[in-house]
């Protein structure tokens, strides 16, 4: 019983030595450190505005079906026209995108990436050929078994 424990909280320490002296970052170099480059900034904007005018011209193209080709009742045939009016036009925007980067990469080897170039074509061009499949397959199973 005749050790004690040392003392916890603001209690005399052992002496240290003075702290090494820190240079603080400046803060223009610490903000520019946590800024994205400027490329990962066009590309995250680019890709943005490529959804954007995909988007646009997907709905201009089921807006000028509805309004010049679609029935007054639209029903499950009409429906699919419409569906299919939607997607060519998100198609059709993936494509000429797909086509402006491949012109670019043409003229500048270096300016388009094969990730960016492969990732265009399949994202904006493929896969809503692939939704459009699907729909009409379903489209179709369902027309036959309301048939029988």
């Amino acid at each position: 019983m005749g050790t004690r424990t040392p003392p916890r909280g603001r209690g005399k320490s052992p002496e240290r030595g003075p702290a090494p002296a820190r240079e603080a970052p400046q803060v223009p170099e610490l903000i520019a450190a946590a800024a994205p480059p400027a490329a990962a900034r066009r590309t995250v904007t680019g890709l943005l505005l490529r959804f954007i005018s995909c988007g646009l011209l997907a709905l201009s193209f089921g807006a000028i079906w509805r309004l010049t080709l679609a029935p007054a009742v639209i029903g499950p045939a009409s429906a699919f026209a419409g569906i299919f009016a939607l997607l060519l036009g998100f198609i059709t925007g993936g494509i000429l995108w797909y086509l402006h980067d491949a012109r670019r990469r043409r003229r500048e080897p270096d300016a388009v990436s094969d990730e960016r170039l492969v990732f265009s074509f399949i994202v904006f061009a493929v896969m809503p050929f692939a939704v459009l499949v699907l729909v009409g397959v379903v489209w179709l199973l369902a027309f036959v078994i309301g048939a029988l």
